[in-house]
């Protein structure tokens, strides 16, 4: 590799030093990536719907933090659980999928917004469809305060 020279103002050439050498120390070191939403799943114990799945969700916003409860739906006049089957493209897979209710709620911005979402009885995924949010027990890692999370509430990437 060839030396290079830069002129100075005296009009004598200098050599440039290595401009390679780098001093931000922290750029070398991988920083670790903390989660911004979970999920739980849990089972209800008693009441109607004993046995089935209730799933307390957490998603970190730039508009705050964004918090879903989904619950079974009973459907109207309290008829039970609503399973919905459904066929795949290619017409050998049918999946089955439990009709929930969905309850938004950001505390910062005041808003409570209530949807009617499927829930995939195979997967236990939740897609929120109005949103682009989905809603899986897939995913675990560590919040920036230290807590072990699972789950993940997030951008729906299947469209």
């Amino acid at each position: 590799m060839a030396q290079t020279y830069y002129k100075g103002s005296d009009g004598n050439f200098y050599p440039v030093q290595n401009q390679r050498q780098n001093n931000n120390s922290q750029s070398q070191q991988q920083q670790q990536t903390y989660k911004k939403s979970g999920a739980v799943y849990s089972r209800i114990r008693n009441g109607n719907f004993e046995g089935n799945t209730i799933v307390n969700a957490w998603r970190k916003t730039r508009l705050g933090l964004m918090k879903a409860t989904v619950a079974p739906y009973a459907g109207q006049g309290n008829k039970g659980l609503e399973i919905v089957n459904s066929q795949g493209k290619s017409g050998n897979q049918e999946k089955e999928y439990q009709k929930m209710i969905c309850t938004i709620t950001n505390d910062t911005v005041g808003s409570n917004q209530t949807y009617h979402v499927l829930m995939n009885v195979k997967t236990q995924v939740i897609v929120i469809k109005e949103l682009g949010l989905c809603i899986t027990p897939n995913g675990s890692g560590v919040t920036k305060s230290g807590k072990r999370v699972t789950g993940y509430f997030g951008r729906n990437y299947r469209k």
